[in-house]
C-alpha cells in the first residue's frame, strides 16, 4: 500500500467508525431520495453525516457526537442554531397563522429595515430563495431596459435557474440546460477589467445588465482587486448598462453589504441567507425608478411577479429578529473573530512549512491548497481536490463540521477560545497530511 492509500484509508476508516448511524440513515434515505441528499452540496464520500439537531455553535449527530459548526447552513445562519430571539419570533409568528396571501406588517418591518441599511435599496420585493431573487432581478433588468443580454463573471454563483447556470465553461455543471440559454449570456473572468470593457463595448446595444458578486463567494472568497468595483460601476454607468450586485452571500460582511463597505452602489441588488434568520428567503430590489416597474399605481401594465410563499409572514418575523440583533456592533465583533481566525491559520501554514492560501473577508474564509495569491476563479480550480477531501473528513473525525471545499463560515455565538481550538484542529490535520504533501504535492511547501 502506498503512503497516499494508507493515509486515505486511515482517515476514511476513522470516519466510518465514528459515524456508523449516519451510514444507516444514508442507506435508508437513498431508497427514496436519489443520492441520499436533496441538495447536491450535502453529499460527500463515503456518505454524509446526518444531523439530529443544532444548538448554538454546535450540531449533534445521531451518534451523539458534538461538532463545531463552521458551515452555518452555507451562510444562512449567523447567530448559531436555536437563537432564542429568532425562535421566539418564529413561535409568535406561526401561532398567529402561517400565511395570509396579503401584505403584512412583517413585510413592512423587514423591507423598511433593509432599505434603511443597504444603500442600493430604495424598494424591495420578497421571494423564497436566492435563486428566485437573481431570476427576478434579471427579469427586472430586461424589462426595464428592453434588452435581453446579461453579462456575468466566471466563478460567480447566482443560483441554479437556467439563465445563470448556463455556461460554456467546463467548471460548472450544465446538464439539462438548453444550449440556447447561452445565446444571451456573456461571461468574462472576475477581476479582468479589460475583458469586461471589451464585452460591454461589443454588446452594448443588446446588454441589459452586468450581474456579479462583489467578491466570489462560493467561488472561493476571491476578493476584488483595488479599484475593480469602482471601474465596473463607472463602465456600466457610462454605457447605460444596469449593474446588479448579488449580495446573497456577501451581505453579512457589513450592515449595508459590500456595496456599503466598498462604497460602490449598484442599480439592483439581491440578498438572502442571513436575512431570513435561518429560514428560506430571497430579496431583490434597487433604485425606485427601476422597481416602480412593479407598481400598480404608476403603470397600467406592471411587471408580473407572484409566488404563493412570497413574504411568508413567519419568515419576515424571523428575518427581522435576526437582522435587528445583527447590528454594527455584532458585525464588527464577528469580523474581528474572522481576522483572528485568519491570523491563526496563516501562522499554522508557516509553522508547517506550507505555502497555501486562506482568502478571508469578515466572517468568511476559504482555505486553498494553492501556492499563489488567488485573485481569479481559474486559480481556485487549481486547489488540490484530494487534499480538500481528506481535510474535510479528518476535521469531522476531530469534531469540526466544515464545508468540503475548504470554506469556513463563522457565527456571532462563537468565541476566540473556540476559534483557537478550531485552528489547533486544522493544524493537527495539516500535520496529518504533511507526509502526503511532501511526497505528492511538494509544490505547496515553502
Amino acid at each position: 500500500m502506498t503512503l497516499e492509500q494508507e493515509i486515505e484509508k486511515t482517515i476514511a476508516d476513522a470516519y466510518m467508525a465514528k459515524f456508523p448511524v449516519s451510514r444507516e440513515h444514508h442507506e435508508k434515505l437513498i431508497n427514496y431520495i436519489p443520492g441520499g441528499a436533496t441538495r447536491s452540496l450535502s453529499y460527500f464520500k463515503p456518505y454524509p453525516i446526518h444531523i439530529d439537531y443544532g444548538q448554538g455553535a454546535y450540531v449533534y449527530t445521531h451518534e451523539g457526537h458534538k461538532l463545531f459548526d463552521v458551515t452555518n447552513a452555507y451562510g444562512a445562519i449567523v447567530h448559531g442554531h436555536g437563537d432564542p430571539d429568532i425562535v421566539k419570533a418564529v413561535q409568535k409568528g406561526i401561532a398567529k397563522g402561517s400565511q395570509y396571501s396579503t401584505p403584512t406588517d412583517g413585510q413592512y418591518k423587514l423591507a423598511k429595515l433593509l432599505c434603511e441599511r443597504i444603500p442600493g435599496f430604495d424598494r424591495v420585493r420578497f421571494v423564497n430563495s436566492g435563486t428566485e431573487a437573481t431570476l427576478f432581478a434579471l427579469r427586472t433588468a430586461r424589462a426595464y431596459t428592453n434588452k435581453d443580454k446579461i453579462l456575468k463573471m466566471t466563478g460567480g454563483f447566482h443560483g441554479t435557474h437556467d439563465c445563470v447556470a448556463a455556461s460554456t465553461k467546463k467548471n460548472v455543471i450544465t446538464a439539462g440546460i438548453p444550449n440556447g440559454m447561452t445565446q444571451d449570456m456573456l461571461e468574462v473572468p472576475f477581476n479582468d477589467f479589460d475583458a469586461l470593457e471589451k464585452a460591454i463595448e461589443e454588446n452594448v446595444s443588446e446588454l441589459a445588465a452586468v450581474i456579479m458578486e462583489p467578491f466570489l463567494g462560493a467561488g472561493g472568497v476571491v476578493l476584488p482587486n483595488l479599484g475593480y468595483l469602482e471601474h465596473v460601476r463607472k463602465l456600466t454607468s457610462d454605457n447605460n448598462v444596469l449593474l446588479i450586485f448579488d449580495e446573497i452571500f456577501s451581505y453579512r460582511v457589513h450592515t449595508g453589504g459590500c456595496q456599503a463597505l466598498y462604497n460602490v452602489i449598484p442599480d439592483l441588488t439581491t440578498v438572502g441567507k442571513v436575512v431570513g434568520g435561518g429560514l428560506p428567503i430571497g430579496v431583490f430590489g434597487g433604485k425606485k425608478e427601476i422597481m416602480n416597474i412593479f407598481c400598480h399605481e404608476r403603470t397600467d401594465r406592471p411587471l408580473y411577479h407572484s409566488g404563493t410563499f412570497n413574504g411568508y409572514e413567519t419568515v419576515m418575523q424571523a428575518g427581522f429578529a435576526a437582522l435587528f440583533k445583527y447590528d454594527e456592533k455584532a458585525v464588527t465583533n464577528i469580523n474581528k473573530l474572522g481576522d483572528h481566525f485568519q491570523k491563526g491559520l496563516l501562522e499554522s501554514f508557516k509553522t508547517n512549512g506550507l505555502n497555501i492560501q486562506s482568502n478571508q473577508i469578515g466572517s468568511l474564509l476559504n482555505l486553498h491548497f494553492v501556492n499563489e495569491t488567488i485573485t481569479t476563479a481559474e486559480q481556485v480550480l487549481k486547489s488540490e481536490e484530494q487534499l480538500h477531501t481528506l481535510m474535510h473528513l479528518s476535521l469531522l473525525n476531530k469534531g469540526v463540521f466544515t464545508i468540503p471545499r475548504g470554506l469556513f463560515i463563522l457565527s456571532t455565538i462563537m468565541t476566540e477560545q473556540e476559534i483557537d481550538n478550531l485552528v489547533n484542529k486544522i493544524d493537527e490535520t495539516l500535520k496529518e497530511l504533511l507526509p502526503l504533501i511532501k511526497e505528492k504535492y511538494n509544490h505547496l511547501l515553502l
